[in-house]
């Protein structure tokens, strides 16, 4: 195991019926209704109040965009894959990653191409950052980087998923001329891939959630261990027992008792 188990809380947020709702079903949720608000609207009225414009937040104070960029866009026949990645290696990394280094992986993965596309703005470089293209190929490399020789669909190791993956939306970035969506998943990527191995390597060892913000242990009370019988005599009585009226006869709490006393002198004979 990437992580053993030291970082783990898999528990989901809440269950609907049967189904398990986490942060990554909670994200793809609403990731498709920002492909039904783009589809209904069209992708210019949609992207003129949801993209992310450094001009927009930084002077104008429209913060919503630093996050509604990653559910709008142009929607096309990848639109549907690129929800299934999130989902898919979104999903296997929250399992792999407590909840609170996940929404920091998630925060760091959503804020990269921000801080890119800001950057470039204050260059004098303009233009505005729409779609979770970033995100998804960023959650695909983080989940190759956990498990790189794990076999996905066709038999094909993690590892060159991630490096397809990476190459196809590189060459869809400069076929189209898209030099900030080229850099800013090239960005997150690195990003990516630079916070799993920190973790692994325990360069860092990420966020957690503060004391009192931790759940509290459930108690239970668990029955008393069966006890080794405390004399020969009771073992020989139990031995009479059985010579009597046979194994069958005996309780399960007189089985226990005896199958202690025979552990007991195991023990004692390797001593």
């Amino acid at each position: 195991m990437f992580f053993e188990n030291r970082f783990r809380d898999q528990q989901p947020l809440m269950r609907i019926g049967n189904f398990p709702i986490g942060v990554t079903t909670l994200l793809v949720g609403w990731l498709v209704c920002g492909v039904i608000v783009s589809a209904l609207l069209g992708p210019f009225q949609s992207n003129a109040f949801l993209a992310f414009s450094p001009e927009a937040v930084w002077r104008r104070g429209q913060i919503w965009r630093i996050v509604s960029y990653l559910a709008v866009g142009q929607v096309g026949f990848f639109t549907i894959f690129n929800l299934i990645f999130v989902y898919s290696f979104g999903r296997d990394c929250e399992q792999e990653l407590s909840r609170a280094r996940y929404l920091i992986f998630l925060a760091i993965l959503i804020g990269a191409p921000v801080v890119v596309v800001s950057v470039l703005w204050l260059l004098g470089v303009n233009g505005e950052l729409v779609g979770a293209m970033p995100l998804s190929v960023g959650l695909v490399i983080a989940f190759a980087t956990i498990y790189p020789n794990v076999e996905w669909w066709g038999g094909i190791p993690m590892k060159f998923v991630a490096m397809g993956s990476l190459f196809l939306a590189v060459v869809g970035a400069l076929s189209s001329g898209d030099q900030i969506g080229l850099l800013s998943t090239l960005i997150t990527c690195a990003a990516s891939y630079g916070y799993l191995q920190g973790l692994r390597s325990q360069s860092f060892k990420g966020w957690k959630w503060p004391d009192f913000l931790r759940p509290r242990p459930k108690f239970r009370i668990l029955p008393s261990p069966p006890r080794s019988p405390q004399s020969s005599s009771e073992v020989d009585d139990l031995l009479d027992k059985i010579a009597r009226s046979g194994f069958d006869s005996l309780t399960a709490k007189e089985r226990a008792s005896l199958e202690a006393a025979r552990l007991d002198l195991i023990q004692r004979d390797r001593r």
